[in-house]
């Protein structure tokens, strides 16, 4: 049984993690100083480009022959072990790259996560990644940490047959992608990204409300206004031609809640006759207090996160499909007179032709994570591919590029600002790391420099006080408590919720969730943690959790904001 789990470990790794190469586009160019070296060099990029990896190890070994001490022939062979999952073999061979090279930038945004890989390889320990029926009651370890995650009740699709009356059969949970509490927390949106509908619950899921069908075929679905407006045209995206665009049906991701909550804001992933996100999608517009759509706006291909500004004057969409972020001015407090404002582009635009049918990952920079700085001054973007955050600067309510920063993470997923927009923190998927950034400090750094693009070197790191921490393999969606500090991540690979300490990024917790964790929301009085598992081309998935967080005074740490009541 053993064997059989840390099988299914390298498995996992290899499968999620050894794409890294494909992915991530490097900052510079590996090269060796002789010809001869850097000849052989090329030669076993371009093999292990085409996946030929023992060819490839051949290639560098040779070109080591030749030139004992290239950095980057050190480098790109323990790639090809990576992709062997030999982790004893990655870490010697990067720890010779810091040897030869200590400023040898790219090495150092990996090799952590191989250390943790090889210390998770060598424990022996059983490690259940695939999780289905995660028995409710189940409780977070250990038993001493600041607090306790509670599994309280579970909506699923997967299993009619339930022993507790707490575990819910309901066939609307397909596919679920994000959580958001309405303004009171009184009611949880769950985004059913297959299921083209949006479920409201009360806050500890208990009770089913309603739905929001995303569907725009016909006048008979009463989820929509029969006063809605449905735009036709704008200045921002071009108008799809397709006989569907305007009767389709829109694939929720994520949200937001603008207007003191009145209004949420729900992307969609793409039109479903869209099968290669090539259209302008969509964003639908719901008055929370009818639960009704009230308008349909344009969006850029593939839109994915949303995010208001603090002021409550701009809403901001990144637009997975092409490299763009949408910026819509909602000043007016009548959603009839919201406008499409500016169309920011990430380097360049990504070409909608010839596309591949996994846009999942043929999305250019795929930019995702947003966060508007407390000043509303900054908006922030990630850049899942080819990392790097790009910074916009507002000046006369426009968005300009100021700077792109680089070396934090390899492929930033998340960004959130606490709430005092004080500390920036980050999430990587690729490396299962969390990063936490003084923004006055970075902001600082980059208005030294003269060039749009900056790489951080590891005095920098240091200087500016950016600490990265390993949380687990696949992190993705995290949120900061509200009220107290800690900081909460789903892992996708290894099915758990984690949770932090944000003074020192010391993990404090975990739990076990169903396979394979995505989204994740906090309630506003910070009670009730939702996590939503959409699982993996049709495996797991199909699960929402309700978690009870459970606070125990005598060890509570109080942010700074509460130190000061």
């Amino acid at each position: 049984m053993i064997f059989a789990n840390n099988f299914l470990i390298l498995f996992l790794i290899i499968f999620t993690q050894s794409t890294l190469l494909k992915s991530e586009e490097k900052s510079s160019i590996s090269s060796c100083t002789t010809n001869e070296a850097n000849s052989l060099l090329t030669d076993g990029m371009q093999l292990q480009a085409n996946n030929n990896t023992l060819l490839a190890i051949e290639e560098y070994k040779k070109a080591l022959i030749k030139e004992p001490n290239c950095a980057d022939a050190y480098y790109e062979l323990g790639w090809s072990y990576w992709k062997l999952s030999d982790w004893k073999e990655v870490v010697k061979l990067w720890s010779k790259v810091i040897s030869l090279n200590p400023d040898h930038d790219r090495v150092k945004l990996y090799i952590d996560s191989a250390k943790e890989n090889l210390t998770i390889i060598n424990s022996g320990k059983k490690v259940n990644t695939f999780r289905q029926e995660t028995p409710l009651f189940s409780q977070s370890l250990p038993k001493d940490s600041p607090i306790q995650l509670t599994l309280i009740s579970r909506w699923q699709s997967y299993n009619k047959k339930t022993e507790v009356s707490l575990d819910h059969y309901d066939e609307d949970i397909f596919s679920p992608k994000s959580v958001q509490f309405s303004k009171s927390g009184e009611q949880t949106y769950i985004h059913s990204l297959e299921g083209f509908k949006t479920i409201v619950f009360n806050k500890d899921g208990s009770q089913k409300i309603d739905i929001i069908k995303h569907d725009f075929r016909s006048l008979k679905n009463l989820s929509v206004d029969s006063k809605v407006i449905i735009d036709r045209k704008s200045n921002l995206f071009p108008t799809p031609k397709h006989k569907q665009a305007l009767h389709f049906l829109g694939k929720p991701v994520e949200s937001v809640l603008s207007h003191d909550g009145k209004y949420l804001w729900i992307t969609y992933y793409r039109r479903d006759y869209d099968n290669l996100g090539q259209d302008s999608s969509a964003v639908a517009i719901v008055d929370t207090k009818t639960l009704k759509i009230i308008r349909v706006m344009f969006t850029g291909p593939i839109s994915k996160y949303v995010e208001v500004s603090h002021d409550n004057q701009f809403i901001a969409i990144s637009n997975w499909g092409d490299n763009t972020v949408g910026i819509y001015d909602i000043r007016d407090k009548d959603y009839k007179k919201f406008k499409y404002h500016q169309l920011l582009v990430i380097n360049k635009k990504h070409p909608l032709t010839n596309l591949k049918s996994d846009r999942d990952k043929d999305c250019g920079l795929c930019v995702r994570g947003l966060a508007f700085s407390k000043d509303n001054k900054f908006l922030l973007v990630s850049r899942m591919k080819g990392g790097g955050i790009t910074i916009f600067k507002k000046e006369n309510d426009k968005f300009l590029f100021f700077k792109t920063v680089f070396s934090i993470q390899p492929g930033t997923r998340d960004i959130h600002f606490d709430s005092q927009g004080s500390f920036l923190y980050t999430g990587c998927n690729a490396t299962g790391t969390i990063a936490k950034i003084p923004f006055e400090k970075l902001i600082t750094f980059l208005n030294s420099k003269k060039e749009p693009e900056v790489f951080l070197k590891d005095v920098d790191l240091k200087n500016i006080e950016i600490v990265k921490t390993f949380v687990g393999l696949g992190v993705r969606s995290f949120k900061l408590h509200p009220k107290w500090n800690y900081l909460f991540t789903t892992s996708n690979n290894g099915s758990e919720v984690i949770f932090l300490e944000t003074n020192t990024l010391k993990v404090i917790g975990r739990i076990p969730v169903d396979s394979y964790p995505v989204g994740l929301g906090i309630s506003p009085n910070g009670e009730y943690l939702w996590v939503t598992s959409q699982g993996k081309k049709s495996v797991g998935g199909n699960s929402v959790a309700v978690f009870l967080i459970n606070e125990f005074s005598s060890k509570q740490i109080v942010n700074d904001k509460d130190k000061k009541k």
